[in-house]
């Protein structure tokens, strides 16, 4: 008499990974995209803050600029992010090589898709920023967004917009914010960013499984605000899980001099942050963007001995997300 087959366990990790299951207390309805995705946050750092090492100011100086784009490619390249959420992405207007868009597009983003939105317009320098998204395959931005309204100011330097994407027919609300710089006034502006982004699902007909929000997000649960936001959306920091120790987080550091230069009483922090719903299954998740070269051709004339990337490193996450719950029969 043939003994009870047992459970081959690699169709039940499997079972687990890709469906979900009734086992383990895991739901059946529960389902994910069949494939994950790599999600990079980086702030290119527009160069207003001024060097407090010199009396020069690299306001507008696209040699400085462009080396430190040059390290910026170098890593893309090593880290071919699916995904690539900037700010503080600089264009000068009537002049096409002073573009960090067209710069990346003909380096290690090549043949990537761009979403781009203005969100300043600097006069002194004829420099227009943006909040930028890159998408490579297999992720592509969506050609069903209906929704006019892409951008939103949040108080006097703040910013939030969105870039509707899909994976496998599924899509994905991408969220980039920048919260507004000054900390001590921060925590109200997330009760507003709250109330657009249900009113932002809600049009679009998209759950909050399917958002990821990326960006500056400065606070913690001890913040009102921040806490409410994040129980809001049921969301999660990618991070969680990820440190053993919390200066293994920080995205601003001592340790860069250009943040050191610019710091202006900040101090370092994990602020630059990719977060998901709680349910999303998240396999890697660190620190990026954080290598230097040991000498620097024009950060010498701003105080700067090493050249570094940005004044903050990035955030990578690959990411796994789940299905919006069927709706009930």
């Amino acid at each position: 008499m043939q003994g009870p087959r047992l459970f081959p366990l690699a169709f039940l990790s499997l079972c687990l990974w890709v469906n979900g299951c009734a086992l383990l207390g895991i739901r059946s309805s529960e389902r994910y995209d069949n494939r994950s995705f790599s999600i990079l946050n980086l702030n290119l750092f527009n160069q207003r803050i001024p060097s407090t090492l010199a009396n020069k100011n690299w306001r507008g100086d696209w040699l400085f600029r462009r080396e430190r784009l040059e390290l910026i490619d170098d890593q893309l390249r090593i880290s071919r992010p699916d995904i690539v959420v900037f700010q503080e992405l600089l264009t000068r207007r009537g002049s096409p090589s002073e573009s960090d868009i067209n710069i990346l597009n003909f380096g290690a983003l090549e043949g990537y898709e761009w979403d781009a939105e203005v969100v300043a317009f600097y006069k002194d320098t004829q420099e227009m920023q943006y909040q930028a998204t890159a998408v490579g395959l297999p992720v592509k931005l969506s050609t069903s967004d209906k929704v006019e309204k892409k951008f939103w100011p949040i108080g006097l330097d703040g910013f939030m917009n969105y870039t509707l994407l899909e994976l496998d027919q599924q899509p994905i609300l991408l969220i980039n914010i920048s919260m507004p710089a000054s900390a001590q006034k921060v925590d109200h502006w997330y009760k507003f960013v709250e109330t657009e982004l249900q009113s932002l699902l809600k049009d679009l007909g998209i759950c909050k499984q399917r958002l990821v929000i990326s960006g500056y997000l400065p606070g913690g649960l001890v913040w009102p605000g921040f806490a409410e936001f994040t129980e809001t959306f049921e969301l999660k920091d990618t991070a969680a899980g990820f440190c053993e120790a919390a200066t293994d987080c920080l995205t601003s550091s001592n340790q860069n001099d250009l943040f050191m230069a610019t710091a202006e009483g900040q101090s370092p922090s994990h602020s630059e942050r990719i977060m998901v719903h709680r349910d999303s299954l998240v396999s890697f998740s660190n620190v990026v963007m954080n290598k230097m070269k040991d000498k620097t051709v024009y950060g010498g004339t701003y105080g700067l001995q090493r050249l570094w990337a940005s004044r903050v490193y990035g955030w990578l996450a690959d990411l796994r997300l789940q299905h919006c719950p069927f709706a009930a029969p």
